[in-house]
């Protein structure tokens, strides 16, 4: 549960709780000199394997020193699945008990963020301090904003089931309201994506419980009109998805010119350019730590200095798999996605399906899996799913 609550609120102690934790349950094991079969072997043998390809891929690596780097930021791949193997399997109120934990964490986040924004822009009045990564404190806006959308259909899950935060919905709704605004505040263009996600969710699970239709209507509308109004008047929000909207254009109007990248949205053309350019040279990949200097150097290639400068990844967690370790990797990566969505799906587990389609989304824009905030994010979720009892 405490690292439910801490995945959105402090990365930086995730890491010694999951320490901890594997520890407590490899003595659990040993004193108890038995090893319990896991609910769900298959998705935690995968994490397995995608970090024995981080491993094998060190074979290889030009640049040793950073692939260790990498590969120990990549140990909640190794640290969860074993977790998840030698753990007494979790019954359905251990299993909503470290799913309020991560809600808990979410809005805790937000009253943090507002109260260190508000300090920020009252002492350098500056608004800024108010939106997009400086409201994100240590977190970058698009992690913020996925943890809060997941909070968010999580609370309308149990909305479905009239189960309220502390038993009082007003709290309940005003605290999914307050995700919506924040998200908006975040000013992340995946992160209102991810909000839509979840908000689309949310009207499946209330027209599968056979909900009144006013009710699913009042839903709808209340949470469309939250995330628009709030996007709208938020600082740098609209003016972020104007930008995408205009970069989209004008990737669709044919030019020789070369120019060089400004906004987010233009540079993500150039990365995803350069790690498919990559991919396609590299069958087997370039090696474990060795995707930063290939992609630098493919940049250099296509006269691109800004993304060069700024040691961009390839923003597309399938191509980053593909560029580090070929098709090998990117088909593992999928069949990771398949397998736990396929699960979801076949007991109509609401929450994993909107945490698979959260995580595809993000997968496509961002590197999500080159960062402790979105391998911890990914792993703990897959681990908690695989040991969880389902009757």
């Amino acid at each position: 549960m405490a690292i439910a609550f801490l995945i959105p609120f402090a990365k930086k102690f995730v890491p010694g709780f999951i320490g901890l934790l594997l520890i407590y349950v490899i003595i659990d094991v040993l004193r108890k000199r038995r090893i319990q079969k896991p609910l769900h072997i298959l998705p935690l043998v995968l994490l397995l394997a995608i970090f024995a390809m981080h491993l094998l891929g060190l074979a290889w690596s030009q640049h040793p020193h950073e692939g260790l780097n990498e590969t120990g930021i990549k140990l909640s791949f190794f640290a969860f699945p074993l977790i998840a193997w030698l753990m007494p399997s979790i019954n359905k109120y251990q299993f909503q008990l470290i799913v309020m934990s991560f809600v808990w964490g979410s809005i805790a986040f937000i009253f943090l963020a507002f109260g260190v924004g508000i300090y920020r822009s009252t002492l350098h009045h500056d608004i800024a301090y108010l939106t997009y990564q400086q409201l994100g404190i240590f977190l970058h806006p698009t992690y913020a904003a996925t943890y809060q959308a997941m909070a968010f259909f999580i609370l309308m899950n149990n909305a479905a089931q009239k189960e309220y935060l502390l038993y009082k919905r007003w709290l309940h709704f005003t605290a999914a309201a307050m995700m919506l605004i924040f998200i908006s505040m975040l000013a992340s263009k995946a992160g209102l994506l991810a909000a839509f996600i979840s908000i689309v969710m949310t009207l499946w699970v209330y027209i599968r419980s056979k909900q009144p239709a006013a009710k699913i209507f009042a839903v709808a509308t209340a949470s469309i009109a939250v995330l628009v109004l709030s996007t709208l008047i938020a600082p740098g929000a609209l003016v972020r998805v104007d930008a995408a909207m205009s970069d989209i254009e004008a990737q669709q109007t044919p030019s020789t010119v070369v120019v060089e990248a400004k906004s987010s949205t233009q540079l993500r053309f150039v990365t995803w350019h350069a790690a498919w350019a990559i991919l396609k040279e590299n069958p087997a990949g370039v090696g474990t730590g060795d995707s930063e200097s290939a992609l630098v150097t493919k940049y250099i290639e296509m006269d691109e200095p800004y993304a060069a400068e700024k040691l961009l990844n390839a923003h597309n967690q399938f191509l980053q798999a593909g560029t580090e370790h070929g098709w090998i990797g990117l088909l593992l990566l999928l069949l990771t996605i398949g397998v736990v969505a396929l699960g979801a799906f076949r007991i109509i587990d609401a929450l994993m399906i909107n945490f698979i389609i959260l995580c595809g989304m993000n997968f496509l824009f961002e590197s999500f899996l080159e960062v402790q905030a979105g391998i911890v994010f990914f792993c703990f979720w897959i681990a908690v799913h695989a040991a969880t009892e389902k009757k």
